[in-house]
Parts: C-alpha cells; structure tokens; sequence
C-alpha cells in the first residue's frame, strides 16, 4: 500500500533514537516521584515508567540525614530532598563505596550526587528511591 522510500527509512529510525534518548533521561527526583505515584498514575504507568527507567543515571542533589555501613566497601547515605514527603526523615537512600567522603558528610549538609536507579518503596506517603553504584560530586 505505502512505497516504502530510503528517506522514510531515516526517518523512521531517527524518530526510534528519538524515543530512546527521551525515555533515557531522567528527570529531578520530584519528577520521577510524580511518575511514580499511583494515587496521580494508572499501575501500568508506574510498572512501565520503572522498567524503562531501573538502571539509569541520575544526578540530583539532597540533604545528608544519615550515613551508615562502612562494612564490605560500601555505605548507605539516607538523603533528603525535603521537597517531597520523607520516611523517617529520608526518601533517597545512596549505596556507595566512597567511604572517605562519606566519612566527612555532616546531617543536613547538601551533597550533589550521580547513581543509577536501583530500586523504589512506597512507605507511607513517601516513595523512597534508592541509587547504586553514587558516585559524590
């Protein structure tokens, strides 16, 4: 029916790499919340938007509530960006293995960070989204 052309070929794949570089972006961390949320979101939204987004980097920024761990190379910094509701004051949680900058955090002092989305609970009225492999800027 369509006479498929060399250029609707260029297009059609222009427009996949298009799709692909969106859906690679991820946005602040009250962006993703707001996908993430099922009381503003069908389940499917929130299943697929996680599936496309696990594994991809962020780069956010957030107030140092706790550092724990140091145990097996890594430590676990429990963030805040107060923007959002909190779980027992946090709603970020870095897994690291920079024990010597994570040894010089102080609660409440604002860090700037890059992770990879690992996984994400609803507790309470939060979700808390936890970051693998952060490194701190």
């Amino acid at each position: 029916m369509f006479k498929r052309t060399k250029t609707m070929g260029i297009t059609i794949a222009a427009l996949v790499l298009a799709g692909t570089a969106f859906a690679a972006e991820i946005g602040s961390y009250p962006s993703v919340v707001e996908h993430l949320s099922v009381s503003k979101n069908t389940q499917l939204h929130v299943r697929e938007y996680w599936k496309s987004s696990q594994g991809q980097e962020a780069t956010w920024s957030a107030e140092v509530i706790d550092v724990q761990g140091g145990r097996k190379g890594r430590v676990k910094i429990l963030a805040a960006d107060k923007s959002q509701p909190t779980y027992k004051g946090y709603n970020i949680v870095l897994v690291s293995s920079d024990i010597a900058k994570a040894a010089d955090m102080k609660r409440g002092q604002k860090i700037r960070f890059k992770g990879n989305l690992k996984d994400y609970a609803q507790k309470d009225a939060a979700t808390v989204i936890e970051l693998s492999e952060v490194q701190i800027l």
